[in-house]
């Protein structure tokens, strides 16, 4: 069970016991049970407890806390353990007992949840859904319905947006989409440097030319930092928007320092494709690490007339630091030095030492001698790749493997006339020793321009929210967008009968493997690209050794980092 479930479980434990002990007089505080929760939100969020803030936490009088935590303490349950030199200040531990004894409680009241309504694969009950996903919408979901109030004919709402699938339908079907919200809708699309330089001249312009932008995810930490996108909180909560029916690391991933800032609308993992007729005619298992990547490559290459054994998205600039930092992953390691919480990396609390370049460490090298090994079985276009290129490759049949973003998955999943239709499976990202698997998730959320008036903002809030629905997912995914941030349109049979991708996809959310640290979202992140984009792709043409290549990225990020003064 993932970090984020138990903590769904934590929230939705607390809020069945506020109605009893809060809002009714069936039941009395307990206590006990408000110290474990506290303390296990704590630990799961990667926060200190102390002594205090449990006492607090337990609502109760303190001397009544004080003797509670003394028994969770003396029973094992937390540990107390000084946090000065004079030892006069202590902090509270969630214990392996606890921890085990909570993972055992979440997994149970989930196999009974599942169990009630009808989720119980294998008798448990625990395997067919994700605790707070909408799956009472696994059914059929219809065609979307107009609003039952339009936003206004005399009205226009021009979105800013990349040439994508999703924002491809939307421009295509303007006129539906027109007839949907009651409005005008204009979508204009640029290609994705062109779309970031327009959204930073739309904000020194005294009015907004848009309603709302469409945002990259790795573009939420500068773009939030520099009041160019305005926070949804207050709009999430005065609404009262349900954020549970979506993937977890979308989610997370349209926050930043601790804000929400967009609603995901195009969120899409990186994954491992790979040619299932070729890998079982070799005798080849689904691979699960570097080593199964690396050694599937050298088998497969040459194994036929035009194949190669992998194609890899190594061209100059954006492309091949993007390919750098998410492999980097596969080694366990973030390109920033964030601070671990739990198995993975919090993205939340990004400050001072966390923004020290990792480039040039033990995990970049193994990650740098991996890309320089794949390039001896990689297509012959390889350095001159970018994410069109890279997947045209592989739907045409020219590799046998491809990492790649599954909203291009439609290249190979939905033209039946490429020479891989129909022949495709995918893994997470496979890992390097002593990681586990993690795929970076990119796309975009829409956010809304800073500076926009209210009625402007509700108009656009409103229209935001109606491209967000499941059934509007649903019709992006029928339109050639292989991708649903939501468990809702994932769920659906006919969004699953579409592509694999999708349920696969939906796998990796509840295991944890998808993730946003790979790409962190800081303001940054841009600069650090353009620094790899060049020492990268030097190292792979031979231009400069690995040594070099490194040093000089590791160099260059750290002065850039130290003249943004984050350390």
């Amino acid at each position: 069970m993932t970090r984020e479930e138990m903590l769904r479980i934590l929230s939705f434990v607390d809020k069945a016991r506020g109605i009893a002990e809060s809002r009714t007089a069936l039941s009395r505080t307990d206590a006990r049970w408000n110290i474990i929760s506290y303390a296990m939100q704590r630990h799961l969020d990667g926060r200190l407890l102390t002594i205090t803030s449990a006492a607090s936490a337990a609502g109760v009088p303190y001397g009544t806390a004080m003797r509670r935590i003394t028994d969770l303490i003396d029973e094992g349950y937390l540990l107390r353990r000084p946090r000065s030199v004079s030892g006069k200040s202590f902090s509270l531990h969630p214990t392996r007992k606890l921890v085990a004894e909570f993972e055992a409680y979440a997994l149970q009241l989930k196999a009974l949840v599942g169990q009630t309504f009808g989720f119980s694969s294998g008798g448990d009950g625990m395997d067919d859904f994700y605790f707070g996903g909408y799956y009472m919408a696994s059914r059929i979901l219809s065609y979307p319905a107009a609003m039952r109030v339009g936003v206004g004919f005399d009205k226009r709402v021009r979105i800013l947006s990349p040439v994508d699938p999703t924002f491809k339908t939307l421009s295509d079907f303007s006129s539906n989409l027109n007839e949907l919200c009651g409005t005008h809708v204009e979508v204009v699309t640029l290609p994705l440097d062109a779309l970031h330089r327009e959204i930073m001249d739309n904000h020194a312009r005294s009015n907004s030319a848009y309603d709302l932008i469409a945002v990259d995810l790795p573009w939420i930490g500068q773009l939030a930092s520099e009041g160019i996108i305005q926070p949804l909180d207050d709009i999430i909560a005065a609404e009262r928007y349900a954020s549970s029916d979506f993937h977890s690391a979308a989610w997370k991933g349209s926050a930043y320092g601790g804000r929400q800032f967009g609603l995901p609308v195009q969120p899409t993992p990186e994954v491992l494709f790979y040619r299932t007729d070729l890998f079982a005619e070799a005798g080849l298992g689904q691979p699960t690490s570097t080593d199964d990547v690396l050694f599937a490559a050298r088998t497969l290459h040459r194994s036929a007339r035009d194949l190669s054994g992998i194609v890899m998205n190594y061209g100059r600039g954006i492309p091949v630091a993007h390919t750098f930092v998410q492999t980097l992953a596969d080694f366990g390691q973030p390109v920033i030095d964030l601070a671990p919480l739990g198995p993975d990396f919090d993205t939340d609390r990004i400050e001072g030492a966390h923004f020290r370049p990792m480039i040039d460490t033990e995990a970049g090298h193994a990650c740098a001698h991996f890309l320089r090994e794949l390039l001896d079985y990689s297509h012959r276009d390889s350095l001159k790749c970018n994410w069109d290129r890279q997947i045209a490759v592989f739907a045409a049949g020219q590799a046998a493997m491809c990492y790649g973003w599954t909203i291009r998955a439609a290249a190979f999943e939905l033209d039946e006339t490429a020479r891989a239709h129909g022949r495709v499976d995918c893994v997470a990202h496979p890992s390097g020793a002593g990681a586990r698997p993690v795929s970076p998730i990119g796309g975009f959320s829409l956010a809304l321009p800073a500076g926009l008036d209210t009625p402007r903002t509700a108009r656009a809030w409103k229209v935001m929210e109606y491209l967000n629905r499941p059934e509007m997912m649903k019709w992006y995914v029928q339109n050639g967008n292989l991708t649903s941030p939501r468990f809702s349109t994932s769920a659906d049979p006919e969004v699953q009968a579409m592509s694999r991708v999708i349920s696969r996809v939906d796998a990796m959310e509840k295991r944890g493997e998808l993730q946003i640290w790979p790409r962190p979202p800081v303001p940054e992140f841009q600069g650090i690209l353009d620094v790899l984009g060049v020492e990268i792709h030097r190292m792979l043409t031979g231009d400069a050794t690995i040594p070099d290549a490194l040093a000089a990225a590791q160099n260059r990020v750290d002065a850039l980092m130290r003249a943004a003064g984050r350390y």
